[in-house]
């Protein structure tokens, strides 16, 4: 009863007057944290019988979940005032990708050699490799004996079944198509005008046929996260999920290999109805592969699912303090068949690999973030401090037994950091001081100090300048993660030659007892703007590396080992200009130029007198060599007298010297962007061009070209006559020694090409890979809506849209067999492609 009458009572209190008066000061977003769960007015129940003004934090309007009265109390609660938003997209796109630049190939010199002083056609039932046979015009031409049927055989010509050759092209690459979804769906609990609950959900899916034949992928991935707040505490957690299947991996270069025998193919000889060979497959030599019967059925594929789930915990401690932890967990499987059925000519029998993997990774994070007050106006500061534990294993299972693999690595990172700020009218200052500690099972030495300094000034000009001066210093320590797989470095086992038998079957013995990589990074900047008009920055940094670590091989086995220190300077420039639309125009334009340029010097490589290869093949490299930029090209190239002329051997051609050198650099000298963007009502133009200026590539691809007579300059060269090399002589003089560069009254072995084996001389391979690229056209529409649907974007784009560059192979920026560190090599290497796209986007 007694309840029932201060509810009665209750609205008259608010109304009445008194002397008491509680009066709460808080912050607004202080204030809207509390108002849901801690707001109360108390009444002593000695005042119940008088008139009671309450100047209170709520509105007039605010209505009470609960009234109650507990220990001479009465205790008020606000009922939450709950909102539900909604809000997504939807997009899809569709693409459709054709190569860019490709090698240049003759499409006139028959399968063959010279024979008996004169150029034979060689078909396929004779085996040969080389494309040195006589002109399909000059066979049509000559009245020869016999013709060639299409299947690869040498038929009578009164036979009725023959005719003449015709240039096949053996293309192994198509249109490929890409269409891709996803939708992202969020919803948010509002309680108080507080984020009380939030959901959010992304699917998306991928189906791609790609640009080789029979060669497809498909992906597809879900993520979704539920959050909540409880009073203090904020809780969210997450789910991902992701799954890859592909045709082919390239883990082992087979699709290189693939688009390899394409390009050897001889014009003559036509893959698609070519002749059958007793190896099972119909190709024009039992030494070479027909693309397709490498491709269709061959049992392998890729797939690799991943999934992880989290959870983080924020709360905040009084005002100024607040804590987050994070504990995650990851699991990744791969499966892949990646062999070689029986009838490949590198396999005969067949070489069948099943490879697993699976990686396992926890992750607790913490941190606590805090300000502090110094009670003075012009002075703060904020400080964090934070924890960082990892547990990771990885497993490598390769079958037939090649070797069973096992890591496991845990890890401690402490990392703490303050950070003081000084405000005044036009000025502010900041000085961050901190320091991080890495302890690591697998480390030779654990590492508690690792100091990070940070200074920075800001000015603010009447005139709507503004300045920003920043230097900074940090050090950091490193290692592999024990998940990367290194088994690529099985490449610089083989030579050029052995390329075809090229098989990663061997990962590193252990990740244990090894020195963590030094990173020491300094830089400073300047950065500025004026109004909306005009941003730019303008950066230098010096960089240096001690301890890199990189698999090595040592007794026939694969172990990671410190190898050397390198240092890289740099300057990084942006310089942005803006037009914003004012009421007399409709258009807005953005400008943005980029410029950057480093240069980077080996300063020590431990053990290696004559430089530690890094990636490629035993005979051409990318190396770590003292004295020199880091990953120069070392290959074989000319013998050359103290005066550097080219010794010219007795029979007029040039000598080889018997030790491979440096011949390349692939590093570039700079690297300029510029970015464009013209907005016109609803509609939006973009444009990105990027130009490299210097860096040079190994162009293996138009050596082995050459070797077999496949490549337009051996069509163009194999004519010429009496040609006379630059050089000296052994004894000193200057050549005077004629040569042809194809005889046919002498073997094909001393022809100018196949004389310096299969992959040539390298450093008569190197190539500048200078380029300028159009890397991006689009155009977007935008249409709002004020229901359901709140915008339609539609957008047309192309990538890659052109390519100037005077490298003569594929695009110079792809790598070797899409390797870490194997920049400025090709043996082979994909093409790039050219992408166009069309995207809808539906946001609601």
């Amino acid at each position: 009863m007694k309840y029932f009458l201060i509810l009665l009572l209750f609205p008259f209190s608010l109304l009445a007057q008194n002397n008491k008066v509680v009066n709460p000061v808080y912050s607004n977003a202080y204030q809207r944290l509390i108002n849901a769960d801690t707001n109360t007015v108390t009444i002593p129940k000695s005042n119940l019988h008088r008139t009671l003004h309450v100047k209170s934090i709520f509105t007039t309007d605010t209505r009470f979940r609960k009234v109650s009265g507990h220990n001479n109390e009465l205790l008020l609660r606000p009922s939450y005032k709950r909102e539900l938003l909604i809000s997504g997209s939807y997009a899809a796109t569709f693409a459709l990708k054709t190569i860019s630049q490709l090698p240049s190939l003759q499409a006139d010199f028959v399968q063959g050699r010279s024979l008996q002083g004169a150029l034979s056609w060689q078909g396929a039932e004779t085996n040969e490799l080389f494309s040195y046979g006589p002109s399909r015009h000059t066979l049509e031409y000559d009245g020869l004996p016999y013709l060639y049927d299409g299947n690869g055989k040498l038929v009578p010509a009164g036979s009725g079944n023959g005719h003449h050759p015709t240039a096949y092209t053996n293309n192994i690459f198509r249109t490929g198509t890409l269409f891709s979804q996803s939708f992202n769906l969020k919803a948010v609990l509002l309680e108080n005008q507080i984020n009380a609950r939030e959901f959010n959900i992304n699917l998306g899916q991928t189906s791609e046929r790609t640009f080789i034949h029979y060669n497809n992928n498909h992906t597809k991935n879900l993520d979704a996260s539920l959050g909540a707040r409880i009073k203090w505490l904020h809780l969210v957690g997450k789910y991902s999920y992701s799954q890859d299947q592909f045709s082919n991996t390239n883990r082992n270069g087979f699709l290189n290999k693939v688009y390899q025998q394409s390009v050897l193919t001889p014009i003559s000889f036509d893959n698609g109805q070519g002749y059958t060979l007793g190896n099972g497959q119909r190709s024009y030599s039992k030494q070479a592969d027909n693309p397709d019967f490498l491709l269709r059925d061959n049992d392998n594929n890729f797939n690799a699912t991943r999934q992880q789930v989290s959870l983080l915990m924020e709360r905040n401690i009084y005002k100024r303090v607040k804590y987050v932890i994070t504990q995650s967990f990851d699991n990744k499987r791969e499966n892949s068949h990646e062999g070689y059925k029986p009838g490949t000519a590198d396999f005969p029998d067949g070489k069948p690999l099943y490879r697993s993997k699976e990686d396992k990774l926890y992750q607790l994070k913490g941190e606590v973030t805090g300000d502090v007050s110094y009670r003075k106006r012009l002075w703060s500061g904020a400080f964090t401090a934070n924890y960082i534990f990892t547990e990771a294993h990885s497993g490598i299972v390769y079958q037939p037994a090649y070797g069973n693999y096992l890591y496991q690595r845990s890890a401690h990172e402490i990392g703490v950091n303050y950070r003081n700020i000084l405000n005044s009218r036009r000025w502010s200052a900041e000085f961050m001081l901190g320091n991080k500690s890495y302890v690591s099972n697998t480390a030779a030495a654990n590492n508690y100090f690792q100091p990070a300094i940070d200074i920075a000034a800001t000015y603010l000009s009447p005139t709507g300048w503004s300045l920003k001066f920043r230097s900074s210093y940090v050090q950091a320590n490193t290692e592999l993660p024990v998940n990367n797989s290194l088994a690529y470095v099985n490449l610089l086992r083989y030579s050029t030659t052995e390329a075809g038998h090229y098989f990663p079957t061997q990962e590193v013995s252990s990740f244990d007892h090894l020195s963590p990589v030094r990173h020491r990074d300094w830089s400073s900047s300047i950065s500025g703007s004026y109004k909306s008009l005009l941003n730019f920055s303008a950066r230098a940094f010096i960089r240096k590396i001690e301890q890199d670590l990189f698999p090595v091989y040592e007794n026939q086995e694969l172990v990671l080992k410190n190898i050397g220190d390198y240092r890289t300077n740099g300057i990084d420039l942006e310089l942005q200009l803006l037009d914003i639309a004012n009421s007399n125009s409709d258009i807005t334009t953005m400008h943005v130029l980029g410029f950057f340029a480093y240069k980077n010097k080996v300063t020590e490589a431990y053990g290696g007198a004559n430089g530690i290869p890094l990636a490629g093949f035993r005979d051409v490299h990318t190396t770590l060599v003292k004295g020199q930029p880091l990953g120069v090209i070392t290959g074989s190239t000319w013998e050359r007298d103290v005066a550097g002329n080219k010794v010219i051997g007795p029979d007029g051609f040039p000598l080889v010297a018997k030790d491979p050198t440096i011949i390349g650099n692939p590093n570039p000298d700079f690297v300029m962007k510029l970015t464009n963007m013209v907005r016109w009502k609803r509609l939006t133009l973009e444009a990105a061009l990027e130009w490299k200026n210097g860096g040079e590539r190994w162009n293996g691809t138009q050596a082995v070209l050459d070797y077999y007579g496949r490549s337009q300059t051996s069509a163009e060269g194999r004519t010429i006559t009496n040609y006379i090399f630059p050089g000296v002589q052994m004894n000193g003089a200057p050549n005077n020694t004629p040569v042809d560069f194809y005889n046919p009254k002498l073997p094909i072995e001393n022809n100018r090409w196949v004389r310096y084996g299969y992959s040539g001389v390298a450093a008569d391979y190197i190539e500048r890979a200078d380029w300028l690229r159009l890397n991006t056209l689009k155009l977007s529409y935008q249409q709002p809506f004020r229901h359901i649907i709140q915008k339609l974007t539609l957008s047309a784009y192309i990538n890659n849209v052109m390519l100037w560059t005077p490298y003569n192979g594929v695009d110079p920026e792809q790598l070797l067999f899409d390797q870490a560190n194997s920049t400025g090599l090709d043996f082979f290497n994909l093409p790039a492609t050219k992408t166009y796209g069309f995207n809808v986007t539906l946001q609601f």
